[in-house]
């Protein structure tokens, strides 16, 4: 809302939104005076406009604002998810026939042997809502594992185990079928932490061959068919931005960071240069820190 109570944006996200470019080159190509507002050359910042009552142009070219637009895609395994890709694979954003023909990117990450449902979108603001730590959508995978599965293995895995980059909090696991070699389990991990399905098993002493994920919040797969999507209603949108309490994935809170010996070194080493410069400050005339003595008057 603006400041007379109508509906409006930021001119800088308004900008973005269109695909000139990213918010903050936004704001410098508004800086530069390349953006007009009814005709009117703007270089103020936090400028809120309505796209849909008032004329923007940058360059001298009017901009079309897209619509939001919500889709829940079915990604088959070989499908990467990115926008652009540099070897020219298939992308989960071709898989969508958008006849609006909107700059749409992927909500998140999957891996590319991995299977499951995906959100693409071309909303921003809803993007960072879904992939929030504070409140975490409940991802549920189907996983294969080969190798003997022991419920000491399955005890680690749900407690969290420490990985190169750091602890992988707890995961809730509930076994479909023992195998002698093979198993099949459903998984829940914490917030953001689906990508290290495969090491956390591997660590466990179990190679994982095949992961799916078959729900994301309140939304599931039925329906849907490999490398197929659909587009979400309102219903679904308002779902996965304020989710049940059984939606909510469990570890809400980013994991803790294991530093490296040469992340702890650097960690001393800044402190110190940071103790030093306050030091030096106190000696040009600031105040004196605590146990410190002066002289003179």
């Amino acid at each position: 809302m603006d400041e007379n109570g109508g509906r409006g944006e930021r001119l800088h996200k308004v900008l973005a939104r269109a695909g000139v470019a990213s918010r903050r080159d936004c704001e410098k190509l508004i800086a530069d005076g390349r953006v007009r507002v009814d005709g009117e050359t703007v270089t103020k910042m936090g400028l809120i406009v309505d796209p849909e009552t008032q004329a923007i142009s940058f360059d001298g070219e009017a901009i079309r604002v897209e619509r939001p637009a919500y889709y829940l895609v079915f990604k088959p395994r070989g499908v990467v998810c990115t926008t652009r890709d540099q070897f020219d694979r298939k992308s989960v954003v071709d898989l969508v026939r958008d006849y609006g023909n909107r700059r749409l990117f992927p909500v998140g990450r999957m891996e590319e042997d991995s299977e499951g449902l995906i959100l693409v979108t071309n909303d921003g603001t809803f993007a960072n809502r879904v992939l929030s730590y504070k409140h975490p959508l409940r991802h549920l995978y189907h996983v294969r594992v080969r190798g003997h599965l022991t419920q000491e293995a399955l005890d680690t895995v749900r407690k969290g185990v420490w990985l190169s980059d750091g602890r992988s909090g707890p995961m809730w696991v509930k076994v479909s079928r023992w195998g002698k070699k093979v198993s099949t389990l459903m998984c829940s991990p914490g917030a953001q932490q689906h990508r290290l399905l495969r090491r956390v098993w591997a660590r466990a002493g179990l190679f994982v061959d095949k992961v799916v994920r078959v729900r994301l919040g309140s939304l599931t797969t039925e329906g849907l068919k490999k490398g197929q999507s659909r587009r979400l209603s309102e219903r679904e949108v308002e779902a996965l931005l304020n989710p049940s309490p059984e939606h909510v994935g469990v570890g809400s809170t980013r994991p803790p960071t294991r530093l490296t010996p040469y992340k702890q070194k650097e960690q001393r080493k800044a402190k110190k240069y940071a103790a030093r410069r306050q030091r030096k400050r106190e000696d040009a005339g600031g105040d004196p820190g605590p146990g410190r003595r002066v002289i003179g008057p």
